[in-house]
């Protein structure tokens, strides 16, 4: 009890004291600290008399504690009863200097551990109490208002109870509660399970009833007691503190504020109640405030970039919140209720940035196994997507289900609000639970086929993948998921529900970090995770992806196989979310291949990242079991990589092609597209197979980082990151401007020994070469030569003026042409080809550029004259000529010999090992043939005689002046035309060329410049004649070339310049009758022809007779033939001599072949298909044939088509047969299949149009039912059988009449139609070939190829003789193919190596026509393959020992024998030995059957081979070195050295013993 009481109690017990004292006694009283004495009553009396003296004792006591009463008259202010005794009576009493206890002290604001204060005010009169005794009491059991206490009043009813559940005070996970309350009585709670007092169990526990006497806890509310306590516990004024607890199987009640102190009451229960609500009330007359610890606030959930825009976290308070600045809703919300056990409303805010945008894809199992659980996880994963920020510029989510299928529930686009998302989830159910799992497949599903933009997905969203599962799969996920988060763009989430631990590690796996794996035992265990996961799925990551700046144009195309293509589509897909595509700067098409290949689309269809997405996955997935990927390269090069397909000039083409694990030659292909201009090649290959040849087809030369690979289709976004490196990077050829005007010939060999491959490569080659040169009018100029045995210009140099185009051209290049052979590779007539023929003027060549020849050969070139000819070309002044050679598989070092000599600088020869290689050494070449020669072309300043001259040169033409000879004078002549001023007024030249005969090569007006004549001189053909009859030459030109139809003028001199190097009489005569006719004048250039006389007397003087030690010596004399030939005719006295000068006409006869095409007939029926179509036969398996004349043919023609009518479907053969005695040979079929009924025109394709001969009839078979109509005879019925079918095939013969049924009273709806037979011809009206002499007969020669041979046409051939070659037909046969065989054995060519003959070729309309057949026989001598060599042997090398062997080849079929020609020095330790025989041995140098190597006496030897096929020989060069022994050994002199030494010591021992045997004799003296 609280003090106060205490002293209340005191002062009620204080008693008033009655005393009384004689007159002059005192008297002391005395009262407790805190009061003061109180005179109640005082008299002042004796007998008879009183006074009352209260007062006065107040007075003098003054109210003190203690005070001494005196009974006299002057302390009591008077006497009543004078000189009488008398006695004071008085009563007094102890009264408290306090009087009652003031009001307490106001309430705190929030009242927590504050106390309130009261005070006693001062009652003493007079005062003087001193300090105020104060009282203190706990804010709280006054009541005051606490934010840490829930307040709640219950009133006076004894029959409801109240929840405190609105107040947000429950009882659930909590085992005690403690509460104050203010009562009078009947304190009443009940515990219960549910929050209902008429329902679930209950602990009612009452405290304080019975008017405040008896407390207890009851089982029920009214039920039977468990427990009771009789005690007043409640102080009714003030607010007492209880506390309740349950635990276990007991409930307790205690005092005081201290759970578990105090127990007044202990109820034993068992089982125990569920206790998760409280429930309150008084009653019988009482009313009850009650306080309840306030811990049921909420504390904020804020996650980051979210702001408290309201702060209330009271129970049922309201907070609000908003995203910070720059960010957005992306789930949770705005604003949240405080609610019971402290739990908000709703979840909290998640904000991600505002250009956030998210598509999730939930991937649920739904199996078997989740069978039970499936309907409370659709409805946790709806409650969650419930909570997104569900929109188009938001989150979009999508749902997939699986067990062994995979279902495709929710579009990621198909719902905008989140609420009908949630019911449209929650609603999904197991179509069919099955107990297999595919967890890999269906993220495949996800990934590659339903996360596209067509299914809603966003090109500008994340896309984000939550795997939820239950049971593990051994189809596992988590290679697919690395796959899936190879694109930053791409994260993958998983959620195992009580997995297993395999299954835990694969979700681990898959979702790559453990962050953002989560495990539950139940779907309802989400609930609790949602913020948290929430935060991960709905928020982008902090650092966005950034796509690739790429820092030029590129054109791309992707080449793709038609196999796989989910995976392709989305690698593709992938790589082109990180590369920026735009008009101006990324460009993509797109090629698929199979067996053949297309175009998706092109490089300008789209502009965006985001169509090229969508273009791409629209594309159908098919699968073929063909990959040409060389076809998807070439149809990306046709197709996409033009002006058409978008493709543009100043960006680089790159292809990237994707293969799989198949072979297909791509390399030669991919070499190709590579050398043309700025083209690039990028391999992707799937699998392990075919890693070289997808390496080459990148590069060939080992640089294979633009090569990626990788094992499996399903892994082809793990290397994404690489390609996109790889296909990001700017490239470009370097294109060289060389600092002069150069004019380049590309000379390539087209002989046999390059195949089809390797022609197309060194196509490739060149082609790459122009790649990295600027082509054009002002700088450099290309052309191409193709040769064999002989050449042709492909395109001249003025026919492309761009690289693009002359790489254009080098495509368009084909094998093969008639002009020349390509048995035989002739370098050096290719070169001589290229001067004479394609550095013309007319071909564009300039004079002030350079011309480079510029060679591929593959092999040797016969003759070995490559030297020759290019020293002859680098030596002309005509021109500046320079030569390269590029030399591919070349074995030996005689063709290198002739090689290097040709050039001008080793580094001028570049040898590759193959083809293929040649990629490797483009720059190498580049470099050589863009770099100036060291000489510069300096225009001569032309010499202008002062009169006119018409100049004629004359120039020999025949084998001494032949081949290199020939190019020295035409270089002569050329350069003489340089350097004088040649115009139609002045000075005007022409050209004659001569052998047996003379030929004008132009005129005197044929040309105007210098330029101009010395273009055409160097032009000329030389020729193989081995005639010299000049002096038939020189009136040649007097009578017909001089003339003014050739342009001679009356008023300017003839000079007649002319060339020889061999004997001529005649010519000095003819010189006379020239120099007659003055100022006519004859000029002489004798090549060291032997007979100088007669030319100086040719000239008529000396100072125009000129001499030249050689050809190559001709430019000696150029300065004087110059000066001679410019200056004026000086007269002279002449005899002339008059004579007749005749003309010679020339009339070129040319055949005109007309084209006539007859008319097509209507008809070879009477009637009409579309008459006959009433009926059918119902024959099966027959054939039919028309022998009425209307079905014949009227002449010789060929069927266009059938026209026929026909009653099903079925396959048919129209036949055509020829009559044969008795019986009908099938000439040809045409077959067609038909569909349904109808009447049609079948046309009949070009190459299948049957020829037919003049009565020629028609026919047709079916293989099952007959489909042919018919219909009955309009008039006279057609002739004709019908018969089994059979197997009758072309060329077989049938009897019809014996084996057939006559036709009889029925029309077939059938015709043909026909046309003109197309004419016979030759492809060329002359063939020509070189053999080897050797041929045996039989051999095959060449085949003659004509034109105009229909379709089973036959085709006759005759050889004929040819009148100028009456000796070759013996030799030569034809087949009826056209094919030239050898007839008899040929002569050696030394003897004869010239045949023509005619052939004939006659078609079965006679129509005819014949070709010239030039064939040449020809001896090569052999080749020793493997010389010269040399090896080294030691000095005990055993006999008979093979110390090197060699191949030796005759490439001409003759017999070989070698032998050893020669040794040096000369030994027999040296022999040969051969195996094998004909053209083709093995020869040997072996050891001697002595041998006797020394290295002291001769290191090295040089053996000489000689191999000879009887008409020719070829040596070859062994240099044997003998090894230097490895250590020294004591030296043993020979036998006969010994004995020398001792016959040749004898004498001088002999000497030495008689001196000394006289010496003693003389000293010692014997007697």
């Amino acid at each position: 009890m609280h003090f106060s009481l205490i002293f209340i109690i005191l002062l009620v017990q204080q008693k008033v004291g009655c005393y009384s004292i004689n007159e002059r006694e005192t008297y002391t009283r005395s009262c407790s600290s805190g009061y003061y004495l109180d005179i109640t009553y005082g008299r002042w009396y004796c007998s008879y008399s009183s006074n009352t003296v209260t007062s006065e004792m107040d007075n003098q006591c003054g109210y003190s504690t203690s005070c001494t009463v005196s009974a006299t008259n002057s302390w009591l202010g008077g006497d009543p009863c004078p000189g009488t005794g008398k006695t004071l009576e008085w009563s007094d009493s102890c009264v408290s200097n306090w009087g009652d206890w003031g009001s307490w002290s106001g309430c705190p604001s929030d009242c927590t551990t504050q106390s309130l204060v009261r005070y006693r005010s001062c009652v003493k009169p007079g005062g003087g109490c001193g300090s105020a005794p104060a009282d203190y009491i706990s804010c709280l059991r006054v009541g005051c208002s606490s934010s840490s206490e829930i307040s709640r009043y219950t009133p006076d009813d004894s029959v409801n109870y109240l929840s405190l559940s609105s107040n947000c005070f429950v009882l659930t996970g909590k085992t005690s509660y403690t509460f104050r309350v203010k009562a009078h009585n009947d304190v009443h709670m009940a515990l219960g399970s549910v929050d209902s007092y008429t329902s679930g169990t209950h602990y009612e526990v009452i405290i304080c009833g019975w008017t405040n006497s008896r407390s207890t806890i009851r089982y029920s509310i009214g039920g039977s007691e468990c427990v009771a306590h009789d005690a007043t516990l409640l102080s009714q004024t003030y607010f007492d503190d209880f506390w309740v607890s349950w635990s276990g199987d007991q409930v307790k009640a205690g005092t005081g504020s201290t759970v578990g102190s105090n127990t007044f009451m202990t109820c034993s229960h068992s089982p125990s109640y569920e206790v998760n609500y409280i429930l309150i009330k008084t009653g019988w007359g009482s009313t009850g405030d009650w306080r309840f610890p306030n811990d049921v606030a909420c504390t904020h959930e804020t996650n980051s970039n979210v702001n408290v825009a309201t702060d209330d976290t009271s129970c049922n308070g309201v907070s609000s919140y908003a995203c910070a600045s720059s960010y957005k809703r992306a789930a949770g919300s705005t604003q949240r209720t405080c609610q019971v056990q402290k739990v908000w409303s709703g979840y909290p805010l998640i904000c991600s940035v505002s250009t956030c945008k998210i598509d999730i894809l939930f991937i649920i199992e739904a199996s078997y196994y989740t069978t039970s659980i499936h309907s409370s996880l659709m409805t946790v994963i709806g409650d969650l997507v419930g909570l997104m920020a569900i929109s188009t510029n938001d989150i979009q989510v999508g749902v997939i289900t699986y067990d062994s299928v995979v279902d495709k529930n929710i579009k990621l686009n198909a719902y905008s609000s989140a609420t009908a998302l949630d019911t449209a989830i929650s609603s999904i159910t197991i179509p069919s639970a099955s107990s297999t799992i595919h967890i890999a497949k269906t993220l495949r599903v996800g990934f590659y086929d339903f996360v596209k933009l067509s299914n809603g997905n966003r090109f500008d969203a994340y896309r984000y993948f939550i795997l939820i599962a239950k049971t593990y799969s051994s189809n596992y996920g988590r290679d697919v998921a690395n796959a899936m988060r190879q694109n930053p763009r791409n994260q993958v989430f998983t959620i195992g529900i009580s997995p297993s631990s395999s299954l835990i590690s694969d979700l681990k796996l898959s979702a790559g970090d453990d962050d953002r794996y989560l495990q539950l035992s139940t779907p309802t265990d989400l609930y609790p995770h949602f913020n948290t996961f929430l935060q991960k799925i709905v928020t982008c990551p902090a650092t966005a992806p950034v796509q690739r700046t790429v820092s030029c144009k590129l054109d791309i195309a992707f080449i793709v196989e038609n196999y796989n293509l989910r995976f392709i589509k989305r690698f593709v897909v992938d790589l082109m979310d990180d590369i920026p595509v735009s008009s101006s700067g990324v460009r993509v098409g797109f090629v698929i291949y199979d067996s053949g290949a297309r175009t998706v689309f092109g490089l300008s269809n789209y502009t965006s990242n985001e169509a090229l997405r969508g273009a791409i996955e629209g594309i159908e997935e098919t699968s073929s079991s063909y990959h040409y990927v060389d076809k998807g390269l070439i149809e990306a090069r046709d197709n996409v990589f033009t002006a058409a397909g978008g493709d543009r000039t100043d960006a680089p083409n790159y292809y990237v092609f994707v293969v799989g694990p198949f072979n297909r030659n791509t390399d030669a292909v991919a070499r190709d597209i590579s050398s043309s201009g700025n083209n690039f090649i990028f391999a992707v290959h799937i699998g392990s197979s075919y890693h070289s040849e997808y390496q080459a087809s990148v590069d060939s030369c080992g640089d294979y980082s633009k090569y990626t690979n990788v094992d499996y289709y399903n892994n082809l976004v793990t290397i994404r990151e690489q390609v996109i490196g790889n296909i990001t990077t700017c490239r470009s050829v370097v294109e060289t401007t060389p600092g002069c005007k150069l004019d380049i010939a590309f000379i390539m060999d087209d002989s046999t020994s390059v195949s089809s491959t390797e022609f197309t490569d060194m196509k490739s080659f060149f082609k790459s070469l122009v790649a990295r040169m600027v082509v054009g009018d002002t700088t450099v100029r290309i052309g191409v030569v193709t040769f064999g045995d002989g050449a042709v210009t492909a395109f001249p140099l003025n026919q492309y003026s761009t690289s693009a185009d002359v790489i254009t051209g080098i495509e368009g290049i084909s094998r093969g042409n008639s002009v020349y052979g390509r048995s035989y590779r002739y370098v050096d007539r290719a070169l001589e080809y290229t001067q004479k023929s394609f550095f013309t003027k007319a071909n564009g060549d300039r004079t002030d550029a350079a011309n480079y020849y510029v060679i591929l050969t593959h092999g040797y070139s016969y003759g070995y004259k490559t030297m020759e000819f290019g020293s002859v070309l680098r030596s002309m002044t005509s021109v500046i000529n320079d030569i390269f050679i590029v030399g591919v598989g070349i074995t030996s070092s005689t063709y290198d010999a002739d090689y290097q000599g040709a050039v001008s600088d080793t580094k001028k020869y570049i040898e590759s090992s193959n083809f293929i290689g040649l990629q490797c050494i483009n720059d190498m070449v580049v470099s050589n043939i863009t770099t100036c020669p060291s000489a510069s072309i300096s225009p001569s300043t032309p010499v202008n005689p002062s009169c006119k001259l018409d100049i004629v040169f004359i120039l020999e033409t025949n084998t001494y002046s032949s081949n290199e000879n020939y190019i020295y004078l035409k270089d002569f002549f050329s350069r003489l035309v340089q350097q004088i001023g040649v115009s139609s007024d002045t000075v005007r030249i022409g050209a004659i060329t001569y052998n047996r005969k003379a030929y004008t090569a132009f005129d005197l007006q044929t040309y105007t410049t210098s330029d101009d004549v010395s273009d055409a001189l160097l032009q000329l053909t030389d020729s193989t004649d081995s005639r010299f009859l000049i002096d038939s030459a020189l009136s040649y030109a007097q009578s017909t070339f001089f003339t003014a139809a050739n342009g001679d003028r009356d008023d300017a001199a003839n000079y007649y310049v002319f060339t020889i190097d061999g004997i001529r009489s005649g010519a000095a005569k003819q010189g006379e009758l020239i120099a007659a006719n003055w100022p006519d004048t004859v000029f002489a250039i004798d090549i060291d022809s032997g007979y100088p006389s007669e030319y100086e007397n040719t000239a008529g003087d000396s100072s125009r007779y000129f001499y030249a030690a050689s050809y190559a010596d001709l430019s000696s004399i150029e300065s004087a033939v110059l000066a001679a030939i410019s200056g004026c005719p000086v007269p002279t006295t002449t005899t002339t001599t008059t004579t007749d000068r005749s003309v010679t006409t020339t009339v070129d006869a040319s055949l005109e072949n007309a084209d006539v095409s007859a008319p097509c007939p209507n008809s070879l029926l009477y009637l009409y298909p579309e008459d006959l179509t009433a009926s059918n036969d119902g024959e099966k398996g027959m054939m039919y044939l028309m022998t009425d004349f209307v079905f014949a043919a009227p002449s010789c023609s060929r069927i266009t088509s059938w026209e026929f009518s026909y009653s099903k479907s079925g396959w048919i053969d129209f036949m055509v047969w020829r009559p044969s005695g008795n019986k009908y040979k099938l000439v040809a079929y045409n077959t067609i299949y038909v569909d349904g009924a109808n009447t049609t025109v079948y046309t009949v394709v070009e190459y299948e149009r049957i020829a037919v001969l003049e009565n020629d009839v028609i026919g047709w078979r079916c293989e099952g039912d007959n489909v042919i109509t018919n219909g009955d005879c309009l008039g006279p019925c057609a002739e004709g059988f019908k018969a089994s079918a059979g197997n009758i095939e072309k060329g077989d013969e049938f009897d019809w009449a014996n084996l057939g049924t006559a036709i009889t009273g029925t029309a077939y709806a059938i015709k043909a139609c026909l046309e003109d037979n197309t004419v016979i011809a030759f492809s060329n009206s002359t063939f020509s070939a070189k053999i080897p002499d050797h041929l045996a007969v039989g051999s095959f020669v060449l085949v003659l190829e004509v034109t105009g041979a229909d379709y089973t046409e036959e085709v006759n051939f005759t050889a004929m003789q040819h009148p100028s070659f009456t000796y070759a037909l013996q030799y030569f046969a034809v087949d009826q193919i056209g094919q030239i065989t050898i007839a008899k054995k040929l002569m050696k060519a030394k003897i004869t190596k010239d045949f023509v003959i005619l052939v004939e070729v006659k078609d079965s309309c006679q129509y005819s026509a014949t070709a010239t057949v030039s064939i040449e026989t020809q001896n090569m001598p052999p080749e020793i393959l493997d010389l010269p060599n040399s090896i080294s042997i030691s000095e005990d090398t055993e006999a008979d020992k093979v110390l090197y062997s060699t191949n030796v080849e005759d490439p001409t079929g003759d017999d070989v024998c070698c032998t050893l020609e020669s040794v040096s020095p000369q030994t027999l330790n040296f022999n040969l030995t051969g195996s094998g025989s004909g053209s083709r041995a093995i020869y040997s140098v072996v050891s001697g059957s002595k041998p006797a190597f020394s290295y002291k006496d001769f290191n090295s030897y040089i053996v000489k081979v000689c191999c000879d096929d009887m008409e020719d020989k070829s040596t070859g060069i062994l240099i044997v070195n003998i090894k230097k022994p490895d250590k020294t050994s004591t030296y043993e002199p020979p036998q006969w050295f010994v004995l020398s030494v001792g016959v040749a010591c004898a004498p001088i021992f002999l000497m030495a013993f008689l001196a000394c045997v006289v010496l003693i004799q003389t000293m010692f003296g014997f007697e």
